[in-house]
C-alpha cells in the first residue's frame, strides 16, 4: 500500500506539470510576501505583548489562508483531475472548510503544547525528587520525552488525512480521519517516511553538488554533534564565498526542494485518504455529508 500511496502522489507531478509549477511559484512567493507584511507591521518592541501578537495572528492566519488553497487545489488535481480550471485554483467553500481545519487544528496543537510542556516540568520536577541517581534521572527523562514523540507522532499520522477528507466530504472532519485511518498507521507513516528519505536524498544530492569537500570530511569523521556542527560551519563560509551566480543557482534550487516537499506531501495525503476509502475519480458525491 505505500507504494499505491506515493504512486499516486508522484502521479500528480507527471500528469499535472504545470499546475505543479504554479502551486510551487505561488508557495514560495506567498510565503515572501507574508514575510514582508509581517517585517512591515511588525511594533516596535516598547509596544507590549498585544501589540506584538497581533501582526503574529495576522501572518499567522495569512499563511494558512494560503495553504488552504494551495492544499485544496493539489487535492483537487489528486483525487478529481476531471474538475479542471486555472489549476485547480478555487476560492470557495472548499477552501473555507480547509481553513477552519488547519486554524483548528493550529490553535489545538498549541494548547497541546503548552499543556504537555507543564505537563513535562511536574513530572520531571517529580522525578528529581524522587528518583536520587542522575543517570536514572536522565534515562527516565529521555524515556518520557521518546514516549511523549512516539505518540504525537502516532496522533499526528492518525489525523494527517483529515485535510484531504474534509474537502471529500465537504465538511470539517477529524474524527473521521481517526476512524479511517484505524489499521493504517503504518501505512501512512511508512509513506511519509519513504517520501522524507527521497527528498531528504534530494536535498544531500544538491549540497554535494555544491559542498562536496565538506560532506566528505564529515563523512571521513564520523556522524557526531562535534563533526556536524563543524560541516555545517564550513558550509556555511564555503557558501558566503561562493560566486553570486553559484549562490542564486543554489538558492533557487532549495525553494525548488522546498516547494516540492510541500506539494508531494499534500499530494501524499490525498492519495493515501483515496487508498483508505477505495475511491475512485467522481465519487464526492457518495461522500458528501448532508
Amino acid at each position: 500500500m505505500i507504494g499505491s500511496i506515493l504512486g499516486g502522489a508522484f502521479r500528480l507531478l507527471r500528469q499535472h506539470p504545470l499546475s505543479v509549477l504554479v502551486w510551487s511559484i505561488l508557495y514560495l512567493l506567498g510565503i515572501f510576501a507574508i514575510g514582508l507584511v509581517r517585517i512591515a507591521i511588525a511594533p516596535a518592541a516598547s509596544d507590549g505583548l498585544a501589540a506584538m501578537l497581533l501582526p503574529a495572528l495576522l501572518t499567522q492566519a495569512l499563511t494558512i489562508a494560503l495553504v488552504a488553497v494551495l492544499i485544496t487545489a493539489a487535492t483537487r488535481a489528486t483525487l478529481h483531475p476531471y474538475k479542471r480550471g486555472a489549476c485547480y485554483l478555487r476560492l470557495g467553500a472548499n477552501e473555507l472548510r480547509v481553513f477552519l481545519l488547519l486554524a483548528m487544528l493550529t490553535v489545538a496543537t498549541a494548547v497541546a503544547m503548552f499543556l504537555l510542556t507543564l505537563a513535562n516540568g511536574f513530572l520531571l520536577g517529580l522525578l528529581g525528587w524522587l528518583v536520587p541517581s542522575e543517570s536514572v534521572r536522565q534515562s527516565l527523562a529521555t524515556a518520557l520525552l521518546l514516549a511523549e514523540l512516539v505518540m504525537l507522532l502516532f496522533v499526528q499520522t492518525r489525523l494527517s488525512i483529515a485535510l484531504p477528507l474534509t474537502y471529500l466530504y465537504e465538511a470539517t472532519t477529524v474524527d473521521e480521519a481517526w476512524a479511517q485511518s484505524r489499521g493504517h498507521f503504518w501505512s501512512i507513516f511508512g509513506a511519509f517516511a519513504v517520501l522524507a528519505l527521497l527528498l531528504l536524498g534530494g536535498l544531500v544530492v544538491l549540497l554535494a553538488l555544491f559542498f562536496l569537500p565538506a560532506l566528505s570530511l564529515l563523512m571521513q569523521s564520523g556522524l557526531n554533534a562535534a563533526a556536524i556542527a563543524q560541516t555545517l560551519l564550513m558550509i556555511v563560509i564555503a557558501a558566503k564565498n561562493m560566486p553570486a551566480v553559484a549562490q542564486l543557482v543554489l538558492i533557487a534550487a532549495l525553494l525548488i526542494l522546498m516547494a516540492l516537499s510541500f506539494v508531494l506531501t499534500t499530494a501524499t495525503l490525498a492519495s493515501a485518504a483515496r487508498m483508505m476509502l477505495g475511491l475512485r475519480d467522481g465519487q464526492i458525491e457518495d461522500l458528501r455529508r448532508r
